[in-house]
């Protein structure tokens, strides 16, 4: 309980000293040492309340020691090892150790070493300790031994000083090397040292670079080794300078020169440049132009001759150089900068953006003690006021605004300041807004003496009064928002100039420019260029003044121009112009009120331009089946009716179904009018299908049903009404017979390849033969040479190559066909598709092509497919069909074609050639083309037509049905015979006869396989035989057609298929 109680004493002790401020232990002892040495006696309670120390929670923070000089203790680091919390040490005419540098001293420390005496020819042969951050070694005696400094040595400092007590001789002896590695960086806050020669300072980057020389040396090449990677914040060179000099103002000696120019090379980062009373001669303005980052220039009183026209301003923000030599004129760039000139010999005209505002003392002053020409009154200060909204500043801008905001005053707002941007061109003003913005501002401008009222918004000139001077063509206009700028307004009086004299923000004056008729109405037009920073915008105003006496001139409440016309200024009215002026007196007046022509009675239009006939009938427009055409008196029909007054409908059909050769009942689909005109058009039909009549049983506006006697083939249908007998509808092929007992084609070979079934019309092949015909037999197939397919995606066309032999097949043209068998147009289809989207699956290729005709609504739409890895069943009309793997199908579709005449019909023409590769070493299988239309029946289900050619053959299978208007009918192939002595004999077209429709599909298939004729090699006769029959098979419907192209290759055959971008070659013949 004793010694707990003795404990706790102890403690209380020890924290009532804390409390008081009392040192621990170790740095009391240590503390006590130092005071000891400086021979100084100091009670322990007053360790830190004098200037010596400074304490904190116990312990030392900073020392600042000094003695007489006559001290002769030699302070060394272990003195003060001992402080474990010292930062800052500042010693003074004290003797210290060679060594001290060495340490170790407390982590951080700043040494502060003022005319302290050592042996300092050795003080820096080794590094300093590490833990030294801060190093000032000033107001140094005189040294006579040289004293080596390392960049490397000084470790960890920060800031480095080095400075002798007066500058003398002594920085000849003082060595700086830069010993910095290659790679390696060394960074500094400050380096201020006293010396003659400055090394490179790679790898070094110093913030602050404070260099003193003396000045006996006129030789001062070595400091151009500063380099240009150097990246030096401040940098300050001066000779023989006061302790208390600053880098603000820095002064040099006479003999700061080399060869006459300024001998330093500086790093591109500095901004500011300042020295004088030096003698530079020559190369100042090079040296300026090599630091485009110089900003701010202070070389005054160097004794700087030379012409100062030569030098231009590039953007300094100050520039002074009074107290030089300069002659010469001063450039106008000038203006942009605060500039001094004064004690020079310039002359000339001084620039007006100073002589406008020589009321202000500092640009009075900083021009004077020149030899400039007489100054002229200023009339070149012209300001403009604009507010940006985006960014709520009140701009002013223009020529020869000065160059301090205190000379700007806004009157009605003194408080109000406006800040230089761009000097003597643009200041802003940031404390307007929107809201208290008004919309004219009075600006005084004191050191111009001159005082302005501007607009702060774009507004066109208001003009009130029109004054016309008695005795000359002066014309004074009165009114505001007008500018002081001569050059920006432009007014013409008719076609004449008015010359600008005068302008001030209320009047403008001009002289008319030219003869002129004094006893006139002129219309006269003032146009504003209002410039905001580089953006022109013209601010335009129109007026009416006669020009023998004043005019009062009265603003519109509307915006004229916006509404497209002009304002009547001698009434406040707007006054519009009518198109063409109504053309002439004989058509139409003019109301200008309103700008509409007023046409007289046989004319029309806006400008009454167009002539104006009267139909002599309503056009049926009451049923709406026609108009009338004011301009030529003549009625314009719709697409179904026809005749003067557009009540003959024109019929036609788009599908039948027909009766079967025993005769019978059929429906013919398609437009035959209706009783609305109160005639009984419906019931006067007579139809006839071929040379029978068939007798009409029922009838309506799309369907007519009647009954045909027997017969058989293919016939045409003729439409006549008896009250319209000269409007015939005439159906070329459109019925044909219904045979139930159907025949195949090439009676299929014979009994041994296959059978007819008579239901159908398609042969059943026996299990040794394939094709349409059965002509092919299968055990030849496995070692068939392979076909290629190509694809053109300019033309559509297909392009089948099998060894030499080449075939194409193409759609080249819709024609449009009369009811006499004449082609009305034909639109080429050949070369003009476009390839729209392309689709690859496992199953199948799909290549889409369109194309819209010209001067037509009709759009037809080209699909191929591919088909590839098994067989695919196809439905189309009353027909089903099979296509084969690795064969091509296409489609067309047609869809809204303009026809001339209701009574025409259409017809897609398929166009087919064989060709060879010249090339080609396969002459035993060389052939001459043969074709054969034998089963073009359309009789049979299909037509089929065969080119051969070196031992294949191409066939060309054609469905007899189209789908018209979504309803399938049969359709006739025509084989088309050209006139044309050129065309080869190599090639067939075939015509497939379209009903009148709205929309057609067709939807064909094509197989290749090759002649039995064919040997596989010229060297051996008695190769497999072989059979290549390509197949087209085309059904169509209505306005749409599709074609499909099928290529069988069949086993082991190589199918590539690919887009080719040029045009097929020409078929050998």
């Amino acid at each position: 309980m004793t010694k707990f109680i003795f404990i706790l004493f102890i403690s209380y002790l020890l924290i009532i000293n804390v409390i008081k401020g009392q040192l621990n232990i170790g740095d009391e002892q240590c503390l006590s040492n130092v005071y000891s040495n400086l021979g100084l006696s100091i009670q322990p309670i007053d360790y830190c309340s004098l200037y010596y120390a400074s304490c904190d929670q116990g312990f030392v923070t900073s020392l600042t020691l000094g003695g007489s000089g006559s001290l002769a203790y030699q302070f060394s680091q272990t003195d003060f090892q001992c402080f474990s919390k010292l930062s800052t040490l500042s010693l003074t005419n004290l003797k210290i150790s060679n060594d001290f540098l060495k340490g170790p001293f407390p982590s951080g420390i700043a040494l502060s070493l003022h005319n302290c005496s050592t042996t300092y020819n050795t003080f820096f042969i080794a590094p300093i300790h590490s833990s030294i951050v801060y190093l000032s070694v000033d107001r140094l005696p005189p040294q006579s031994s040289i004293i080596y400094i390392n960049l490397s040595f000084l470790n960890k400092v920060s800031t480095f000083v080095f400075r002798f007590e007066k500058l003398d001789s002594s920085t000849d002896n003082i060595i700086l090397f830069n010993d910095i590695p290659v790679g390696s960086m060394k960074n500094f806050s400050q380096i201020s040292m006293d010396l003659k020669d400055l090394p490179p300072m790679n790898n070094v980057v110093v913030d602050t670079l404070n260099i003193r020389t003396y000045n006996g040396y006129s030789d001062f090449s070595e400091f151009a080794l500063i380099p240009y990677q150097n990246n030096f914040r401040q940098l300050s060179f001066a000779g023989n300078l006061s302790p208390t000099s600053t880098t603000t103002t820095t002064t040099v000696s006479t003999n700061f020169n080399y060869q006459g120019h300024i001998p330093l090379i500086l790093p591109q980062t500095v901004k500011n440049f300042q020295i004088s009373e030096g003698i530079f001669s020559v190369g100042v303005n090079e040296f300026l132009n090599a630091y485009p980052n110089i900003s701010d220039v202070f070389i005054m009183n160097n004794q700087m001759d030379g012409n100062f026209s030569e030098w231009k301003n590039r953007g300094y923000n100050e520039f002074f150089f009074s107290g030089n030599r300069f002659q010469g004129t001063v450039d106008s760039s000038w203006c942009t900068t605060i500039t001094t000139l004064s004690n020079n010999k310039l002359t000339g005209d001084l620039p007006s953006c100073f002589t406008c505002h020589l009321f202000n003392p500092t640009i009075n002053n900083s021009i004077s003690q020149n030899l400039f020409n007489p100054f002229q009154p200023c009339t070149t200060l012209i300001p403009n006021l604009r507010f940006n909204s985006s960014n709520n500043l009140l701009y002013l801008y223009g020529d020869d605004l000065g160059f301090y905001s205190n000379d700007i005053i806004v009157i009605s707002s003194p408080t109000k300041i406006f800040i230089p941007s761009i000097y003597s061109k643009l200041f802003y003003c940031y404390t307007f807004t929107l809201s208290n913005l008004p919309e004219t501002l009075i600006l005084l401008f004191k050191s111009a003496n001159q005082t302005f009222t501007l607009s702060t918004f774009e507004k066109p000139p208001l003009v009130n009064l029109v004054t016309v001077a008695s005795q000359s063509s002066l014309l004074f206009f009165d009114g505001s928002f007008f500018n002081y700028n001569k050059s920006s307004i432009k007014i013409k009086v008719d076609d004449l100039t008015c010359l600008i004299t005068q302008t001030t923000f209320n009047q403008i004056t001009c002289l008319i420019q030219g003869f002129y008729n004094k006893n006139t109405l002129a219309q006269i037009s003032i146009s504003v260029e209002s410039y905001y920073t580089t953006q022109l915008k013209i601010l335009q105003t129109n007026l009416f003044s006669y020009l023998n006496q004043t005019t009062t001139v009265y603003s519109c409440s509307l915006d004229c121009n916006s509404l497209g016309g002009i304002c009547d200024t001698l009434i406040g009215q707007c006054s519009f112009s009518c198109p063409n002026d109504c053309t002439n007196p004989i058509s139409g007046t003019c109301n200008s009120s309103t700008g509409v022509c007023i046409c007289f009675t046989d004319f029309q239009g806006l400008d009454c331009s167009l002539p104006f006939k009267a139909c002599t009938s309503d056009c049926s427009s009451p049923l709406n089946q026609g108009s009338c055409n004011n301009q030529t008196g003549i009625c314009k029909c719709i697409p179904n009716y026809q005749g003067s007054n557009c009540k003959i409908p024109s019929h036609f059909i788009t599908s039948v179904i027909p009766c079967s050769i025993n005769g019978g009942e059929v429906l013919i689909n398609g437009w035959f009018g209706n009783n609305n005109d109160s005639t009984h058009l419906l019931s006067s039909y007579n139809i006839l299908i071929g040379t029978l009549d068939c007798t009409i049983t029922s009838i309506n506006e799309t369907t007519i049903k009647c009954n045909l006697g027997a017969g058989t083939g293919t016939k045409n249908i003729k439409i006549i009404n008896s009250i319209n007998p000269t409007v015939i509808f005439n159906g070329n092929g459109l019925f044909n017979y219904e045979n139930p007992i159907k025949t195949c084609p090439n009676s299929c070979t014979s009994l041994n390849n296959g059978k007819c079934n008579s239901n159908t019309g398609e042969c059943q092949c026996n299990d040794k033969f394939i094709g349409f015909d059965c002509s092919t037999p299968i055990k030849i197939i496995e070692t068939a040479p392979s076909t290629n397919t190509t694809i053109n995606k300019d033309t559509g066309g297909i392009e089948l190559t099998n060894q030499e032999t080449i075939y194409e097949i193409s759609i080249i043209s819709l024609n449009e066909i009369s009811i006499d068998g004449s082609i009305i147009n034909s639109h080429q289809l050949k070369g003009n598709w476009s390839n729209d989207n392309t689709t690859i699956t496992t199953d199948s290729n799909l290549f889409k092509f369109s194309q819209q005709l010209i001067n037509n609504t009709c759009k037809i739409t080209f699909t191929i497919e591919e088909i590839k890895l098994k067989d695919k069943n196809f439905a189309f009309g009353t027909t089903t069909f099979k296509v084969e793997k690795d064969s091509i199908k296409l489609s067309v579709l047609i869809q809204d074609y303009q026809y001339q005449s209701s009574l025409n019909t259409l017809q897609l023409i398929f166009y087919s050639a064989v060709g060879d590769d010249t090339n080609s070493n396969n002459d035993c299988n060389k052939q001459d083309t043969s074709i054969d239309i034998s089963n073009a029946n359309n009789q049979q289900i299909s037509n089929y037509i065969q080119i051969s050619k070196n031992s294949k053959t191409l066939v060309g299978r054609f469905i007899n049905q189209v789908i018209a208007d979504s309803r399938s009918t049969f359709m006739s192939s025509t084989i088309i015979n050209d006139n044309d002595k050129s065309s080869s004999s190599s090639s067939i077209k075939i015509g497939l006869n379209l009903p009148h429709c709205k929309e057609c599909l067709i939807d064909p298939d094509f197989s290749v396989l090759v002649s039995p004729d064919f040997k596989e090699s010229c060297d051996e006769s008695n190769k497999n035989k072989w059979l290549i029959p390509v197949v087209v098979v085309v059904p169509v419907v209505g306005f749409a057609a599709i074609v499909a192209l099928s290529v069988v290759l069949f086993k082991k055959y190589k199918y590539n298929l690919k887009f080719i971008a040029i045009k097929l070659k020409p078929f050998k013949k």
